[in-house]
């Protein structure tokens, strides 16, 4: 019994509701209808007047537009130019005759010399019968007539309106010239002048379809637009549209009579409306109030009775309720059963967060492997780069020993290539652990692909053939020779091990430019900014990569190769080395095989980015502090320094260099010193010799230059090399120090 006498009065509120809502909405219904009619019938209304206004201007300028036609016409011909030199003087008789000008409807036309002077006039008056103007009025013509002959070119011609003794005159004037003769000046003009009596006015209405009268008093009303309605008392409005003269000035209002049938269909219409919305809110309300009886309310009733019963009987025991429709009321039950089977399911999710929680602990220990990788390479970094240091420099110095034409040259320089290629795996482990920037060097790429080419072909690649199509010219990039080298080698492998080592690997280098609208951009290319870039493609002929697969393949430590075959970060470092270098790496795989996208910009030749080869030259016997605290380095990169003609003093650290510095009393030409070295590094030996008077040039030289901060790498050294150093960049940065230093000293 309660919940029914709570339902009835929900329902006696509902229809309540239902009915204050449609007569609210009814009222405001009717009278905004009314209101939008009536003034959207009143600017038709507006509109059409306003379009009247114009099309009477129109018509009227029309009719002054083909008495210019006439004024022309006659004006251009050669009787015109000798009458007015004297000689036709039957001109006017045999042009201008009452039935001529009645056809013409002229009222008047006056022929002027170029000295002003009235030659002839003619007019013709209500009954028919020719006279001539008489002299005042035609001299008061001539002062609007006077430009017209004034102009030597004869380009000027007259077309405006006048009002005279309360009438409208339209006056049309051209120059008298020789039409056979384009250059000649006027020899005078003709003017004709059309009355608008009572006779062109009512032609004009009859044209109009509307009752036209002309109002002479206070044509511009003021600065009213040029066409307003003035409202009248009986069933019509009255226009008044301006006519303005040559010079813009208000002339003559053109009173038009316009009816008000747009009006009158406007306030039947909006009473209609008003009937119309009256009845249709009551229809509404009945037909809502019996829809929300028996559609919701009931429904409601319903419902309420199956959520008691779950709630005396529990969760647990209950069953479901009825789910009745596919609408809000449905949508409720179907989310009172969703509560209860989320209940039931409390074990299912509690598994499931459990899996949550070990995949997040899997995702941490791949984050820590990653953070243990960049400390482990970081710590051996240091000893790893001097030792290769110093095997680069006793290669140099055998390299340099042994004859160009000795077996043993061949063997050397590949153990150079090799330094190098070991220098650029530790590059590729640092810059995965510190993302560090790429050494940029002007280079061909295609010298690059070669001399990779070359490396892999010893074994790398296996029985893989290479094939290279090179189709461009202009091929400098701006790259790190090391980490491009890294890249390719990487591709080139995981290629060979696609297909089993045995197959062919195709590499094309083209050029692209982009953007490429409307033609799609290429794959991987999408995010590259527009400009030239060289576009590097390694394809194999291998099974392809699984499309599950491709979305993870750049993601580190993530690998399909079995087990110690590979560690998964060669194409994550891969990909960091491309977007250091403002490139791009793309993928396309499919059946029958992986293609690999390399993008890079093409070179800016900036003189700022040095070549990848520099030719060096001797020191010419300057005096050069070399402090490095691993003796093999210290002994290998003297010895090369040493053979340019440097005069080297070695220092196991940064204290003993700094005593030599300050107490042997040399001038040292250029300082070459290592960072991380015991009692003082390099950073301190590099702050006291900036404290000294006229300090030479500081050249940082580690395999640690990151551990020191931009600003000190930029106020205390000239110039900074990573660790290992060739030997020909070396020498081109200890020239360029000292050329800069000797130039700073040197007076101008």
């Amino acid at each position: 019994m309660p919940m029914i006498q709570t339902s009835m009065k929900l329902q006696h509120k509902a229809w309540a509701l239902v009915l204050a809502i449609v007569g609210l909405a009814s009222l405001g219904a009717m009278f905004g209808a009314r209101h939008i009619v009536t003034d959207s019938f009143g600017q038709l209304e507006t509109e059409r007047a306003s379009r009247e206004g114009e099309r009477a201007r129109r018509l009227l300028h029309q009719q002054l537009m083909g008495l210019s036609s006439t004024v022309k016409d006659y004006a251009q011909w050669v009787e015109a130019v000798r009458f007015v030199q004297g000689r036709a003087p039957a001109f006017m008789d045999e042009n201008f005759d009452e039935s001529n000008m009645g056809y013409l409807r002229i009222s008047e036309v006056m022929v002027f010399d170029k000295k002003g002077a009235l030659k002839a006039s003619l007019t013709l008056n209500a009954d028919g019968v020719l006279g001539t103007v008489p002299a005042d009025r035609a001299s008061r013509y001539f002062e609007s007539v006077a430009p017209v002959v004034a102009d030597a070119s004869a380009q000027t011609t007259l077309q405006t309106y006048q009002a005279a003794a309360g009438q409208l005159e339209m006056l049309a004037a051209a120059p008298i010239r020789d039409p056979d003769k384009p250059g000649d000046s006027p020899h005078g003009a003709i003017l004709m002048v059309r009355h608008f009596d009572d006779v062109e006015r009512q032609r004009f209405s009859e044209v109009l379809m509307v009752p036209v009268s002309l109002s002479f008093d206070a044509p511009d009303h003021h600065g009213t637009p040029r066409a307003h309605l003035v409202p009248a008392e009986d069933d019509r409005d009255v226009l008044h549209a301006v006519v303005q003269d040559a010079d813009g000035r208000a002339v003559v209002e053109l009173v038009l009579r316009l009816d008000r049938d747009l009006q009158r269909v406007g306030n039947t219409l909006a009473w209609n409306g008003m009937g119309l919305a009256v009845a249709g809110g009551l229809l509404a309300s009945v037909l809502l109030v019996v829809l929300l009886d028996r559609l919701i309310l009931r429904r409601l009733q319903r419902l309420l009775g199956e959520v008691q019963d779950i709630t005396e009987r529990g969760p647990a025991a209950a069953g479901q309720v009825a789910v009745e429709g596919d609408d809000e009321l449905s949508r409720l039950g179907e989310g009172v059963n969703q509560l209860l089977a989320r209940v039931r399911s409390d074990a299912q999710h509690q598994h499931a967060a459990h899996e949550r929680q070990e995949a997040l602990q899997i995702q941490l220990m791949q984050s820590q492997k990653t953070e243990a990788l960049g400390r482990l390479t970081g710590g051996i970094a240091h000893d790893f780069n001097n030792s290769l240091a110093a095997i680069t420099g006793w290669v140099r110095l055998a390299a340099e020993d042994v004859d160009l034409d000795h077996p043993s040259q061949e063997a050397l320089q590949q153990a150079l290539k090799a330094a190098r290629y070991a220098d650029g795996l530790m590059r590729q482990l640092l810059a995965f652990g510190r993302q560090s920037a790429p050494k940029l060097r002007r280079l061909h790429w295609t010298s690059l692909i070669e001399e990779t080419r070359q490396m892999v072909a010893s074994g790398l690649t296996r029985d893989c053939e290479l094939t290279v199509d090179y189709a461009l010219d202009d091929d400098e990039v701006d790259a790190d020779p090391t980490q491009m080298q890294q890249v390719l080698v990487n591709l080139l492998i995981n290629a060979a091990d696609a297909m089993k080592g045995k197959g062919r690997i195709e590499l094309a280098l083209s050029a692209l430019v982009l953007p490429t609208d409307p033609d799609p951009p290429p794959p991987g290319a999408s995010a590259l900014g527009p400009g030239r870039y060289l576009v590097l493609r390694v394809r194999d002929h291998g099974p392809g990569i699984a499309a599950e697969h491709l979305d993870r393949v750049f993601e580190p430590f993530f690998t399909t190769k079995p087990k110690g075959r590979g560690t998964g970060l060669g194409l994550s470092v891969a990909q960091g080395i491309m977007a250091r270098h403002q490139g791009a790496i793309g993928l396309v795989s499919g059946a029958d095989g992986a293609c690999f996208y390399l993008y890079l910009p093409a070179s800016r030749r900036d003189e700022a980015i040095a070549p990848a080869t520099s030719p060096g030259g001797p020191g010419e016997g300057r005096q050069l502090l070399f402090v490095d605290d691993d003796q093999s380095v210290r002994h290998a990169w003297s010895a090369l320094l040493e053979r340019k003609g440097w005069h080297v003093t070695r220092s196991r650290d940064g204290e003993e260099a700094w005593a030599q510095f300050s107490r042997t009393g040399k001038r040292w030409d250029v300082v070459l010193t290592d960072q991380s070295m015991p009692r003082l590094d390099g950073v301190g030996l590099a702050q006291r010799i900036h404290a000294t008077r006229s300090p030479p040039p500081v050249v940082l030289m580690s395999g640690h230059v990151d551990e020191v901060s931009p600003e000190q790498l930029k106020t205390l050294f000239t110039a900074v090399l990573h660790k290992p150093v060739d030997a020909v960049e070396l020498d081109r940065v200890l020239q360029s120090v000292v050329q800069g230093a000797d130039q700073v000293t040197t007076p101008t």
